[in-house]
């Protein structure tokens, strides 16, 4: 979505504010009144760099039951009180006027092997099969075990769900889940389509496969087999329910899944203590500490409340949602005192919209030392090559949501006692959205060497080649895809925080909805390229399941060469366009060397200007497709997936 599209202000709004009032039910009311800005907590009056950086635990397999797997059970499981660290600048805690309490939140997360973490959950690790006899299988068995306090089983979501999304208007119950390991070579029956849910209902019958939808489980369990017959990696487990995802997410069901190698053992990286993983996520915050996402009333056309099933008024969220606090695997701007050596960070983007730009800045105004941070891997997994990234605005680390960089910072290149802040300039949505705040979103946390060796640093100096990449063979077929933005006329949305009515956007790929006819059927072993064109104004992180691919190419589609509204098409030609738009950052419209090697996210760049100038942006990218079955691709700006942006394809003999 485009913050630049105009408003449709409607003269009868106050006759239209009469009958939301009049209309609203507790729960409409709630919703609407934190939409506005006088109840959510102010991210300036938070204190930053106090709470401690939470180290997530890592979770012991069973081996008891089969020895020929490594079996996890993963339960989804609502805790209240969690502590996101939301302190005042003094560090007294914030009280809710309503009970007197300090302040803390209701969230979802994971228990795993019975870690309960409350918020995200345990990591899982691995090893490659690809290894021989030392890499096994994971099994995980799936529970929605989502239950308030009392031991009652859930039927109202955490935050306000949207029935009129696709996915979620036929009647779905709201407490529903599926898990997609992201990044994972997996069967599809193990992909996590986003409609073979599971919901919190033991009772639950299950429901068969339709000519559109799979089979859903009975029950509220589900087991998955990964066989983790690919290189070490960095992939994640994270909930992907249809029309939901943004939600479920939120509100904290993801976790990191590590992969390892005999090529990743043999760099001998900084490990144990020293490898530590970042998830980075923006949030909001009510001011009784509740976890709040924009959800705004949704209108007919003539300005009247739209009213579900049961008569009650639906808000929807928006398009894209930008949190105004930056929390880091759990807490608001978090600390980590360090030792000077080298330090391994896993780091991924866990938010819903929000792209982040980091680099380091130190607390005295010196310059980042030369060799300090370097980037090894992606979301593929290691890169052929390392890249220097972070040591300024300049060269920043981009990151868009569901990427993952593999970084190497070492600490003993700076004076002992000195503090390092890991700042951010994405604009949102990004490319050419609004600046972030420097004194909050501009944040992210800080780093504090304040702690002596513990002992020598063994780990090996920074590979320049981390990992060697055969190239896929030449693709067999290309396809050209198309990503758009339209409005609908039978959807309007009212905003309570700038006081305006506008269209609800449709954002599609192809012009397609989920359900239509899928129109991508690569053949079994087939290399091929995809071209994808953005006629948007916002950068699309998107995400292929199944395949890691190359990205060959990055740029601009030659002006008149391809008519938006039509897909697939056959274009003249394609012209890398090294930056068209100068006031933007050439890394929106450019490969990047740290997007070398294999990927499964990729930024496609936004369309620019207008009329008979206006060129799309694009991607040229490189898959092979190995494994029969249906499978997804979508964007990975969560709200942008559960308002159409996703489609499946399927491999076929």
């Amino acid at each position: 979505m485009s913050y630049k599209r105009t408003a449709i202000h409607i003269l009868v709004m106050v006759a239209v504010l009469s009958l939301l009032s009049a209309c609203s039910t507790k729960t409409n009311e709630k919703v609407v009144q934190g939409a506005s800005k006088t109840t959510m907590l102010n991210p300036l009056a938070l204190q930053q760099f106090a709470n401690p950086l939470p180290l997530i635990p890592v979770a012991t397999p069973d081996t008891t039951t089969d020895p020929s797997v490594e079996a996890y059970t993963v339960v989804a499981e609502q805790t209240s009180g969690y502590d996101f660290g939301l302190r005042k600048k003094d560090g007294s805690e914030f009280i809710d006027p309503a009970t007197g309490t300090p302040i803390r939140t209701t969230v979802w997360g994971y228990t795993t092997n019975g870690i309960q973490a409350g918020y995200l959950g345990a990591t899982i690790e691995a090893r490659s099969t690809l290894d021989g006899p030392t890499g096994k299988p994971v099994q995980v068995t799936y529970i929605n075990n989502l239950k308030d306090g009392s031991g009652n089983l859930l039927a109202k979501h955490l935050l306000t769900v949207d029935p009129t999304l696709e996915g979620a208007d036929n009647g779905e119950p709201e407490v529903r889940i599926v898990t997609h390991l992201h990044g994972g070579h997996v069967l599809p029956e193990f992909d996590g389509h986003p409609e073979a849910w599971i919901t919190n209902n033991p009772n639950y019958a299950g429901a068969p496969a339709t000519a559109t939808e799979p089979a859903r489980p009975a029950g509220n369990k589900v087991t998955y087999t990964y066989k983790n017959d690919q290189v070490a990696n960095h992939l994640w487990y994270h909930d992907h329910a249809m029309g939901i995802t943004r939600l479920n997410v939120y509100a904290g069901l993801a976790a990191n899944y590590l992969l390892r190698d005999s090529v990743e053992d043999n760099l001998n990286l900084p490990k144990g203590a020293y490898e530590i993983p970042l998830v980075i996520q923006d949030k909001s915050f009510n001011q009784d500490g509740s976890l709040h996402y924009d959800a705004n009333p949704l209108l007919k056309p003539d300005g009247t409340p739209y009213l579900d099933a049961a008569g009650n008024p639906v808000n929807s969220s928006n398009p894209e949602f930008f949190g105004n606090v930056i929390t880091v695997n759990g807490k608001a701007w978090p600390l980590l005192n360090v030792e000077p050596r080298k330090y391994r960070f896993r780091v991924l983007n866990g938010s819903d919209s929000r792209f982040y730009n980091m680099w380091l800045e130190r607390s005295d105004g010196g310059a980042i030392p030369a060799g300090a941070i370097t980037q090894i891997g992606n979301d593929g997994g290691l890169m052929p090559d390392s890249v220097p990234v972070g040591d300024s605005a300049d060269n920043g680390l981009l990151l868009a949501l569901a990427e993952r960089a593999d970084l190497i910072i070492d600490f003993s290149k700076f004076p002992a006692g000195t503090s390092i802040t890991i700042r951010n300039d994405a604009p949102t949505p990004f490319p050419g959205g609004s600046d972030v705040d420097p004194a909050t979103t501009g944040r992210v946390m800080q780093f504090k060497i304040s702690k002596p060796l513990a002992g020598p640093d063994t780990s090996d100096p920074i590979p320049a080649n981390p990992r060697s990449l055969i190239p896929l063979d030449v693709a067999t077929k290309t396809r050209f895809l198309n990503l758009q933005e339209t409005e609908q006329d039978d959807f309007l949305v009212y905003d309570a925080i700038t006081g305006s009515f506008s269209k609800r956007l449709k954002i599609l790929i192809n012009g397609l909805l989920f359900d239509d006819p899928i129109t991508e059927n690569p053949k079994i072993d087939s290399v091929e390229d995809w071209v994808i064109i953005n006629d948007t104004e916002d950068a699309h992180p998107m995400h292929i399941h199944l395949v890691h691919f190359e990205v060959l190419e990055k740029g601009s589609v030659v002006p008149g060469t391809f008519d938006a509204q039509n897909a697939p098409f056959a274009p003249v030609g394609l012209l890398p366009n090294t930056n068209p738009d100068p006031t933007q950052p050439s890394s929106a419209y450019t490969l990047q060397p740290n997007e070398r090697g294999r990927k499964d996210t990729v930024r496609v760049p936004p369309a620019q200007g207008s009329g008979l100038t206006r060129s799309q942006g694009y991607v040229k990218i490189r898959a092979k497709f190995d494994i029969l079955g249906t499978y997804m691709w979508h964007c990975h700006i969560l709200a942008h997936e559960d308002n159409a942006m996703m489609r499946p394809f399927t491999v076929i003999q």
